[in-house]
C-alpha cells in the first residue's frame, strides 16, 4: 500500500471514531426515576384503653327541706368504684397529643346521716329532734376531649400532664330517706341528668415497643351535679321535697391501660404504596 493510500486509510478511521464520539455525546441519557416517601398517616392515630378506681366525692347534699335551717349534715360520702374507658387519639408531634374518650363510671353506693332540730333551741336530743339516714346508688356515662403533653422520655418512661373537658349524664338510682324516729321511710324515682365536666391528667408512659405504650394515670374528674327524682313515702304521702340535688361532684381517679399505635410516628415507607417520577 502506497503512502497516499494509508495516508486515506487512517483518515477514514479517524474521521469515524470523532463522528461516532459526536454522536455519542448528542444521545440523551437514560432516565433516572426517584421515589417519594409515602407518608403513613396511620402512624399518628392511636388508640387507648384503660380500667381503674374512682375515690369519689360530693360537696352537699340539698333539697328545698334540707336548705332550711336546723339541718345538720353528720355523714355524706360514697364507697370507691370501679371504671372502664377507651379513646382514639392522634399525635401532633413527640410532645404534643389529643383523643376523645367514652367512659362507664360503675355504681357505687352512697351513705348520708343528717340531724335536726324540729324546736330550734340548738339541742339535738329533745324528742322531737331526729335524723334522717340516706341512701342511694350512683353510676356515670362521661364523654370527654382531652389533650397531653408528654414531657419527654427517660430510659423508656414518659411523664405527662394534661387536661379535659366534656359531660357526664349521671344517673342517681335508689334513693331512699330513712327516718327511724317518726316511722317514715321515703324513696325517689330513679333520675339521670347531663353536667358539664372537667379534668385534670397526670402520669407516666412506658414504651413496650413501637406500637404498645403502658399507661399509668391520676385525674382530677369534676363531674359537675346530680339529682334524685322527687321523694315520695311508702304509704303514698309526698313531703313536699323538691329534687334532692348532689351537688359538687368531684373524683380522684387512678387508671391502668394502654395506649396502641396504628403505625411509628412519622414513618415513611418506600415499598408498594410509593409513587415516582422521572429526573433527565
Amino acid at each position: 500500500m502506497g503512502k497516499s493510500s494509508k495516508s486515506l486509510f487512517i483518515g477514514a478511521i479517524a474521521s469515524a471514531l470523532m463522528s461516532g464520539a459526536a454522536y455519542s455525546a448528542d444521545l440523551i441519557p437514560p432516565p433516572v426515576v426517584e421515589f417519594e416517601p409515602e407518608y403513613e398517616i396511620g402512624g399518628n392515630l392511636y388508640l387507648r384503653g384503660y380500667v381503674g378506681f374512682t375515690n369519689q366525692e360530693v360537696d352537699e347534699l340539698s333539697s328545698n327541706l334540707l336548705n332550711s335551717p336546723g339541718f345538720e349534715m353528720l355523714n355524706s360520702e360514697f364507697d370507691s368504684g370501679g371504671l372502664a374507658g377507651g379513646a382514639i387519639g392522634y399525635r401532633f408531634n413527640e410532645w404534643f397529643r389529643a383523643d376523645i374518650s367514652a367512659e362507664y363510671r360503675m355504681r357505687v353506693s352512697y351513705d348520708g346521716l343528717d340531724r335536726f332540730d324540729a324546736d330550734g333551741n340548738g339541742s339535738f336530743a329533745d324528742a322531737v329532734d331526729y335524723t334522717n339516714h340516706y341512701t342511694a346508688d350512683k353510676s356515670e356515662f362521661l364523654v370527654m376531649a382531652n389533650a397531653f403533653f408528654d414531657l419527654g422520655t427517660y430510659h423508656g418512661i414518659t411523664p405527662y400532664v394534661g387536661a379535659g373537658l366534656g359531660v357526664s349524664y349521671t344517673m342517681i338510682n335508689n334513693f331512699t330517706d330513712t327516718n327511724v324516729r317518726n316511722n317514715a321511710i321515703f324513696y325517689a324515682e330513679d333520675n339521670g341528668e347531663w353536667s358539664f365536666a372537667w379534668a385534670l391528667h397526670a402520669g407516666l408512659g412506658y414504651e413496650v415497643n413501637d406500637r404498645v405504650t403502658l399507661d399509668f394515670g391520676y385525674r382530677y374528674l369534676d363531674l359537675g351535679d346530680g339529682a334524685a327524682g322527687d321523694l315520695v313515702g311508702f304509704d303514698g304521702s309526698n313531703p313536699s321535697v323538691d329534687l334532692t340535688d348532689f351537688n359538687g361532684l368531684t373524683s380522684h381517679d387512678v387508671t391502668l391501660g394502654f395506649r396502641w399505635n396504628f403505625g411509628e410516628f412519622g414513618h415513611a415507607g418506600y415499598g408498594g404504596g410509593g409513587y415516582g417520577h422521572l429526573t433527565y
